[in-house]
């Protein structure tokens, strides 16, 4: 496995991916029509833009960076993406947005060396996760992280996102 910062090459196979995943692990979480609506060429299109940013200033517009996992055939199988808090008052300054992993890799450190590559096991960070995502939940406790006890509705997608928070080494 290799982990590169994402490359606009890769924009077609995680839009699709992305989608794809949604639905298998927002099932019965989020409303069918949020996943339904989901569509590939939508997706490819935000998902390339993205990756132009990155590939000329290194982050998104946003001031988010990706980094993505690929197979040894080269082929993206996951991505994290870190970026500046989304919320007015954060309890870091570094937020994990997103960490995906193709099913088929799942248990196989994939998602861990992901992480530990956009975020550091000392740095604090924190991450919403949406309620009921016990596979993530697990994951991300196993990591460092704890729920602080906030939790938000997230409109666009019809669910409850829970917040966890890692406050990185040499915290008390």
């Amino acid at each position: 496995m290799r982990i590169t910062p994402l490359r606009v090459e890769d924009a077609g196979t995680i839009a699709v991916l992305q989608n794809s995943l949604w639905r298998l692990t927002y099932a019965g979480l989020l409303p069918p029509d949020v996943l339904a609506a989901r569509d590939d060429e939508t997706n490819i299109g935000v998902w390339r833009d993205r990756a132009a940013a990155h590939e000329s200033a290194g982050v998104s517009p946003e001031g988010a960076r990706t980094l993505v996992a690929h197979d040894e055939r080269g082929t993206a199988i996951g991505w994290a993406t870190t970026g500046p808090p989304r919320d007015a008052d954060p309890p870091t300054a570094t937020e994990l947005w997103s960490l995906y992993v193709a099913p088929e890799h799942h248990g196989c450190g994939v998602a861990r060396r992901l992480l530990a590559a956009v975020l550091p096991s000392s740095a604090p960070a924190h991450l919403w996760v949406v309620r009921g995502n016990d596979r993530a939940i697990t994951f991300y406790r196993t990591a460092g992280f704890a729920p602080d006890g906030l939790v938000k509705r997230d409109d666009r997608v019809g669910a409850d996102e829970l917040r966890m928070v890692r406050h990185g080494a040499g915290h008390d």
